[in-house]
């Protein structure tokens, strides 16, 4: 072999210690320091590629290269490795007769063809065989070294074997390096290699599979890519696929190419979808050549695990082919050895194929009918292990079943699977399963295509899914046949009803219903009823006297009939329309909900009944913790309609406390959310909202456009929007009587059509304004603020605010300043306790209770800095009004906010930073251009405003806010 066969190497990649090693011990025979190195590892891992780059670099350092492999077909030959090595060097030059190895001739004759003399008997000994060797390289590699390259050391003979050991604990002081490659499987060749180690004689270099890194290399030079254009998925496909084997990575990636399932473009490469990549043929005869290393009974036993999964249980593969433990530890561990198989985290009993490839390749050999008999063995196996298939065993045996040819069977296992999982509050994994049995399902009976259908829909349902359960909307014409009890139809159509209301599709759930209703006719019993009058109860809360004696009989027979889910349902409706007037009749509603969950052990039930109970916390004390629990409750279930519906409700509590950001990219997501699992129930919710988010920032345009996302008419949450977004904005703009005209007009959407929270203003913002001008009295008040709805704590802020214009009017004026004092301390709305405070200063002021100067500056600042202007102007002219100086707002104030708020000017802050160093007035005067009689009265003013005892406590007082306070 020629020196410039090898000019154009392919890429290698992931070995670059191994090259490296390989180099030094080639610069090392070079100098005269000989040894041995054996390459191990598994096919495919690149032993062969490392020996070729160990070659190119010998020949290009001028050393003498002799490479031979052992035949891996047939017997074994005796020393073919040997001589196909050594016999070039009868083609080159006369070796044999340099002086010092005339007296080997013999010996070396049986591996390099030569005229031997007359009187030549029999082989030699080994001993002298494997010297005539030693002497011959030395001679081959004198002054430039030589390298001895031996390939497929496992498949070569016992004579050869010994040679190589001669020679690895004979080569230190010579200039030659023995390299071999081999399998790491058990055999003389592994023996060998590993007594040489052992014994310093050689280095055993064994190959691990590449990295993700190494495969990203890998990909990028065989597709001519720069190794970040490399898509994720693409690698993430070929690392699972090839566990890291260069070979298998490279067959696998050329076969993606074919196929069409890879596409490169100029700026990467991308997986089409859809289009199927078969196991290349090279890899296929590669894993089949594996497995016959194996023998016949190994490699029966990965054929049927390969039957049984890419991953499978010891215990049911050996009581499927009935073998006795120790034959099948043994012919484990030898596939082990081999590469193809590995056993699995701490689980003694679980093995896995090292790659998905070698259990697609092995079942490739197997006929439908061998395959078929192999899987039902497997499930008789997993039956008679596992009674009952408890856990997971259930849809691991579905898959069994299936490719036994029992396709109803397998259907009936996963549908047993998904409803466990939904029991159990595994509602991704449920909704999954279930699919998949209902698309397995296409073709067997139509009872149990119904029953499958039916625990579907639940899955999806509790999931949050609507769009993806009504697009089975069509599947329903399928199933009227005389083979589905009509209990089991309409239990369907109940669901259908449930998704459409959770999509927002009020009138097709009415339709679902009425097909229920017709199907049960009218001699159902009430067990029978109670889920289509839960249904109807959600269906008809527009009409509460009705819907409420709907859920009542609904929740009510459940419970008698033993259907908790039912029952919880029911008790919801009752909870919902209680709500509309207070927390108080919601309350135990919610509790005995739970109460019911918990008893029957419904998770999901039980999470949704806690968000109903935190919501009812958040509207009474305004405290959203437990609402974003729930929220991370639902999300850990998959229960994506309840997380959605939470995430609502926390956009709300944002808005309201003027974190509008917050607000709005959680409105954002929900809005997508929404979009993605069709659940449009909660659109009106999403526009109240981000009215809310408008009309609190006084933004007219915006709050017009999200008024326009609520009818209005039959629409509840129009109530909402109106009397706690436009009511307020109109505050906001300072103009009262159309925030009067706005809470008349939500009083009338909400007589016409309840809204879901009495929010719409009758409660609170009405009563404040109705007192302060004084068409409300003490008695209105007192009334209203003892009502269950008055003690929200939206409305009970304004209900104090009126109580204490009255308290006031009345003389009482220390209950009054501790009525607002109490509620300063708890600031839960800003913009609402502003607004009120701005509205109840004057009413303050001239009854002469409480701190009005103080309020209406601290409502100036925040609304001016949230940008709000009118009601920042008409908290100033109403410190005017009151005597106050107020100070001229510039644009981008240096003057810290706490000074600010004590009406410190931008000049008098000057000459309080300058007070810092306890100037003089001379100096500060110099300083800022003034006279010394102006800097005497700022300092007056100063003294004043920030209650200091005279000049020096005031120097002392500046040096604080030099060093503590920060401007904004």
């Amino acid at each position: 072999m020629s020196a410039g066969d090898h000019t154009e190497l392919p890429v290698l990649v992931g070995r670059d210690s191994e090259r490296a090693l390989l180099r030094e011990a080639l610069d090392q025979a070079r100098a005269g320091c000989g040894g041995a190195v054996f390459v191990v590892g598994g096919d495919g891992l690149g032993k062969s590629r490392l020996t070729l780059e160990a070659t190119h670099h010998g020949r290009q350092a001028g050393m003498a290269v002799l490479v031979g492999r052992a035949g891996s077909t047939g017997r074994a030959v005796a020393l073919r490795p040997l001589t196909e090595a050594l016999a070039p060097l009868s083609r080159t030059e006369p070796v044999l007769e340099h002086a010092s190895l005339r007296p080997y001739r013999s010996a070396l004759g049986r591996l390099i063809p030569q005229d031997l003399s007359v009187g030549t008997a029999g082989p030699p000994s080994p001993v002298l065989l494997a010297e005539a060797v030693l002497r011959l390289l030395s001679v081959t590699g004198a002054g430039r070294g030589c390298l001895l390259a031996l390939e497929d050391l496992h498949d070569t003979d016992p004579a050869t074997l010994a040679v190589v050991e001669y020679l690895a604990d004979n080569l230190a002081d010579q200039g030659v390096l023995l390299l071999a490659t081999l399998r790491a499987e058990p055999g003389p060749a592994w023996d060998l290699a590993q007594a040489l180690g052992r014994r310093c004689s050689g280095t055993v270099l064994r190959l691990e599979p590449l990295s993700r890194r190494a495969v990203r290399l890998l990909v990028a030079s065989r597709l001519g890519l720069a190794p970040e254009r490399i898509a994720e998925p693409v690698l993430d496909r070929l690392c699972r696929d090839s566990a890291g084997n260069p070979f298998l990575a490279a067959e696998l990636l050329r076969a993606m190419l074919d196929s069409g399932n890879l596409v490169v473009h100029d700026d990467g490469c991308r997986l089409v979808d859809g289009v199927p990549t078969e196991v290349p043929p090279t890899v296929r005869r590669s894993v089949t050549d594996q497995a016959d290393r194996l023998g016949p009974a190994g490699r029966h036993l990965l054929t049927a695990a390969a039957v049984i999964g890419e991953r499978f249980p010891v215990s049911v593969l050996g009581l499927a082919l009935k073998m006795g433990q120790d034959d099948l530890l043994r012919h484990l561990r030898a596939a082990v050895t081999a590469g193809l198989v590995t056993a699995e985290g701490g689980d003694h009993d679980w093995y896995a194929f090292r790659t998905m490839t070698t259990a697609v390749a092995l079942l490739g050999q197997l006929t439908p009918t061998d395959r078929a008999a192999l899987a039902h063995q497997a499930v008789d196996a997993v039956n008679e292990l596992h009674p009952g298939l408890p856990g997971d065993w259930c849809r691991f045996t579905a898959r069994l079943t299936r490719l036994a040819g029992d396709v109803p069977g397998a259907v009936r296992l996963l549908a047993l699977a998904g409803r466990r999982d939904l029991n159990a509050g595994r509602l991704r994994s449920a909704a999954d399963t279930l699919d998949g049995a209902w698309r397995l399902a296409a073709g067997v009976d139509v009872a149990l295509r119904a029953d499958v259908l039916h625990e579907l829909l639940c899955a999806l349902l509790e999931s949050g899914e609507a769009g993806r359960g009504l697009r089975l909307l069509d599947s329903l014409d399928d199933l009227c046949h005389p083979a589905v009890p009509p209990e089991r139809l309409a239990a369907v159509h109940v669901l259908f009803a449930r998704l459409a209301l959770l999509a927002g599709r009020r009138t097709d759930a009415a339709a679902q219903l009425d097909s229920a209703r017709t199907l049960l006719g009218p001699g159902a019993s009430e067990r029978q009823t109670a889920p289509v009058d839960a249904v109807a109860a959600h269906l008809g809360l527009d009409a509460p006297g009705r819907a409420t004696r709907l859920a009542t009989r609904a929740a009510a027979a459940a419970e008698s009939a033993g259907l908790p889910g039912v029952a919880c349902l029911g008790w919801q409706a009752r909870g919902v329309l209680a709500r509309r007037t207070g927390p108080e009749g919601a309350q135990p509603c919610f509790t005995r909900m739970r109460r019911i969950a918990e008893r029957h052990h419904l998770p999901l039930w039980r999470t949704r009944a806690a968000a109903l109970l935190a919501e009812q916390r958040w509207l009474l004390t305004g405290d959203a913790d437990a609402l974003a629990r729930s929220a991370e409750r639902a999300r850990q279930l998959g229960a994506h309609a309840l997380r959605h519906a939470v995430d609502v409700r926390l956009a709300w509590d944002h808005a309201l406390r003027a974190e509008y950001a917050e607000a709005e990219r959680l409105v954002e997501e929900c809005t997508t959310d929404a979009q993605r699992l069709g659940l449009g129930e909660s659109a009106p919710l999403l526009s109240l909202v981000r009215a809310v988010c408008a009309g609190h920032r006084g933004r007219r345009h915006e709050l017009d456009a999200a008024l326009a996302g609520l009818s209005g008419d039959g629409e509840p949450v129009a109530a909402l929007a109106h009397g706690m977004a436009a009511a307020v904005c109109a505050l906001l703009e300072e103009d009262p009587a159309r925030a009067r005209r706005e809470l008349d007009r939500a009083a009338a959407y909400d007589a016409g059509c309840p809204a879901p929270y009495p929010l719409a203003g009758q409660h609170g913002l009405a009563l404040l304004l109705a007192v302060l001008p004084g068409d409300a009295d003490r008695r209105l008040c007192g009334d209203a603020g003892g009502t269950p709805a008055g003690r929200l704590h939206w409305n009970r802020q304004f209900v104090l605010l009126a109580r204490a214009v009255l308290l006031g009017r009345r003389g009482d004026r220390e209950a009054a300043g501790a009525t607002v004092a109490a509620l300063r301390r708890t600031p839960t709305h800003p913009v609402a306790l502003h607004l009120g405070l701005r509205l109840v200063a004057p009413c303050a002021h001239a009854d002469r209770w409480g701190e009005p100067v103080d309020w209406l500056r601290g409502a100036e600042e925040y609304f001016r800095l949230a940008g709000v202007p009118a009601p920042a102007r008409a908290c100033r002219a109403q410190l005017r009004d009151l005597g106050v100086v107020v100070p001229h707002r510039r644009i981008g104030s240096r003057v810290p906010q706490p000074l600010r708020m004590i009406g410190v000017t931008e000049r008098e802050y000057e000459v309080l930073q300058l007070m810092a160093d306890w100037s003089d007035n001379r100096s500060i005067a110099s300083e800022l251009f003034i006279s010394p009689r102006t800097v005497e009265k700022h300092v007056a003013s100063l003294i004043a405003k920030t209650e200091q005892a005279n000049r020096a406590a005031l120097s002392r007082y500046a040096a604080r806010v030099r060093e503590e306070v920060r401007p904004d």
